[in-house]
C-alpha cells in the first residue's frame, strides 16, 4: 500500500491518531524503549502495524516504519518537521553550531563547510590519513600483550579529526582528548544535572576548558594575514556574499561539533567492523584478496577501484549502525498514511529499525554481497541510511568513508587480529553501540 504522504491534507483533525498506548504517567514506555529500541519497535509493529504511537523520553511519539516512511521524514525537514535535541545536548553542543541551526541559516552554514568534505578535497588528504593510521597501527602491533580496540581507535580518529580541522598547526592533543571525552560523556545522559560531581556537570566544565583553549587558537589564527587550506581557515574566511566571517563564538561552537561528528561515529563503525570480520573469517579472507592489488601509497582512485571495501563498510554499518537514530518534531498537524500526527509530537528517524527491516532478507546475517553492484537495484531508497538523509544528511559522510576505507585497506593488507577469549562482547547501545569489553584483541603485523 502506498502511504498517504500529502502534508497539506485538509482538516488533519478529521483523521484518527495512530494506534498505540501511552504507558505509565510521565514515564510512558521509556524504560522498555531504552532497553532495546529495535525490539520495542518490532513488538509494536506486530501489534499495531507500521505506524503506531507511544510516549517515550518525555514526549508523545509516533513511529513510522519502512523505507517510504524514512523518505517522508527526510522530505519534511523545514516543511512539517524540524530537528529535535534534548536540552542537555543543546547546552553542550552550543546554540550556534550546524546541528542546531534551522532553515536558511542551516543551509548557509552547510554551504560554507561543504567544500572541505568533498571527494576532491579528500583526494589530497588520503596521504595524511595513511601516515597517521600507519603510525598508530604499528604502535598497536608492537604492544607485547593485548590491545583494547575502542580507546585505541578513539585516539586515532581524534588525531585525524584534529588534523583535518587545524592542518599543520600544533595543538595540545592530550589536553583536548581528555576534555573531549568528558564532554561527550555528558551529551546523552538521561538526567542532565549540573553539579560538579555529575557526568553532566563534568561535561560542562570540560566544555568550558575546550572553549577557552579553542578560543585562543582561533584568536591566533585571526591575526594571520593568510589562512591555510583547512577547516578552521574556511570558517575564518570572508564569505562570498561579502558578509563578514563568522563570529569567534560561533566558530568555536562549530569546532566542537566537528570534533564530535568526525570522531565517535567513525570509531563505532570501524571498531564494530573489526569485530564482525574476526567473527567471519571467510569474509575477512575475501577482504584481504580484494586489497591485494593495492601497492605503494594509497590513493583515492585506488580505494575507489576496490569496491569490496565499500561493501564491507556499508554492511558493517547496516548490521550495527553507528547511530541508532535521531528525533524530529512536527511543526504543525500533519497526516501520514491516514493518521493524524499532532503538532509538537516526536517522530523518530529509526536507523536501527530501517537497517533490520523486511527490506533486507535475513537482516541479522553479515553479508557484504548485499551491497554488490549486481544487487544495487534490489536496494530500496530509505532502507540504508547510516548518514541520515534530506537536508540534514551527514556533511562529513565522504570524509568518513575515505577515512574508514584507508583504515580498512591497511588493516586487511598488513595486519592480523583475533579476539581474546572470555571477554564480554554484549552491547551497550546508548549512545553508540559498543561491546562492554571494548573489543580486546591480539593484534599483530602480517608476516
Amino acid at each position: 500500500m502506498t502511504p498517504q504522504v500529502d502534508a497539506s491534507t485538509p482538516a488533519p483533525e478529521n483523521f484518527p491518531l495512530p494506534p498505540g498506548r501511552s504507558g505509565l504517567p510521565l514515564l510512558g514506555e521509556t524504560l522498555e524503549f531504552l532497553r532495546s529500541s529495535r525490539a520495542f519497535s518490532e513488538r509494536r509493529q506486530r501489534q499495531y502495524g507500521p505506524v503506531f504511537r507511544t510516549h517515550v523520553l518525555g514526549s508523545p511519539t509516533v513511529f513510522l516504519t519502512g523505507p517510504e516512511a524514512m523518505q517522508w521524514i527526510f522530505a519534511g525537514e523545514g516543511k512539517y518537521l524540524k530537528n529535535r535535541w534534548s536540552p542537555g545536548v543543546r547546552r553542550l553542543l552550543g546554540a550556534r553550531c550546524l546541528s542546531l541551526l534551522e532553515g536558511e541559516e542551516h543551509l548557509e552554514r552547510r554551504r560554507l563547510l561543504a567544500p572541505h568534505f568533498s571527494y576532491a578535497t579528500m583526494r589530497g588528504f588520503v596521504p595524511v590519513i595513511e601516515s597517521l593510521v600507519t603510525r598508530h597501527f604499528e604502535r598497536w602491533a608492537a604492544l607485547p600483550g593485548e590491545l583494547t580496540l575502542w580507546p585505541a581507535m578513539r585516539e586515532l580518529a581524534f588525531e585525524i579529526a584534529l588534523t583535518l580541522i587545524f592542518g599543520q598547526d600544533a595543538v595540545d592533543v592530550p589536553f583536548l582528548m581528555h576534555h573531549f571525552q568528558r564532554w561527550t560523556a555528558g551529551l546523552f545522559v538521561p538526567a542532565p544535572v549540573n553539579l560538579p560531581w555529575t557526568t553532566f556537570g563534568k561535561a560542562l566544565a570540560s566544555k568550558k576548558a575546550m572553549i577557552d583553549y579553542l578560543d585562543k587558537v582561533v584568536a591566533e589564527r585571526q591575526a594571520r594575514t593568510e589562512q591555510p587550506p583547512d577547516l578552521l581557515g574556511s570558517l575564518l574566511q570572508r564569505r562570498e556574499d561579502g558578509e563578514p566571517p563568522l563570529s569567534r563564538e560561533t566558530i568555536v561552537d562549530e569546532l566542537q561539533l566537528l570534533l564530535f561528528a568526525g570522531h565517535d561515529t567513525t570509531v563505532t563503525a570501524t571498531s564494530n567492523l573489526v569485530l564482525l570480520l574476526a567473527r567471519h573469517p571467510e569474509v575477512l579472507q575475501r577482504g584481504r584478496e580484494a586489497v591485494a592489488h593495492l601497492e605503494g601509497p594509497l590513493t583515492l582512485d585506488g580505494l575507489r577501484a576496490t569496491p569490496y571495501l565499500v561493501q564491507l563498510l556499508h554492511e558493517g554499518m547496516r548490521v550495527i549502525p553507528p547511530i541508532g537514530g535521531a528525533f524530529r518534531v512536527t511543526t504543525r498537524d500533519v497526516v501520514y498514511n491516514g493518521y493524524r500526527i499532532p503538532q509538537g509530537w516526536a517522530v523518530p528517524v529509526s536507523i536501527r529499525t530501517a537497517h533490520a527491516g523486511s527490506s533486507w532478507p535475513e537482516p541479522d546475517r553479515f553479508d557484504p554481497d548485499r551491497f554488490s553492484p549486481e544487487r544495487a537495484e534490489q536496494r530500496k531508497q530509505g532502507a540504508f541510511i547510516p548518514f541520515g538523509g534530506g537536508p540534514r544528511i551527514c556533511l562529513g559522510q565522504h570524509f568518513a568513508m575515505v577515512e574508514m576505507s584507508v583504515m580498512l585497506a591497511l588493516l586487511l593488507k598488513h595486519y592480523t587480529w583475533e579476539l581474546v577469549p572470555g571477554q564480554d562482547l554484549s552491547y551497550i547501545l546508548v549512545p553508540f553501540p559498543k561491546p562492554r569489553s571494548g573489543i580486546q584483541l591480539r593484534f599483530r603485523r602480517l608476516g
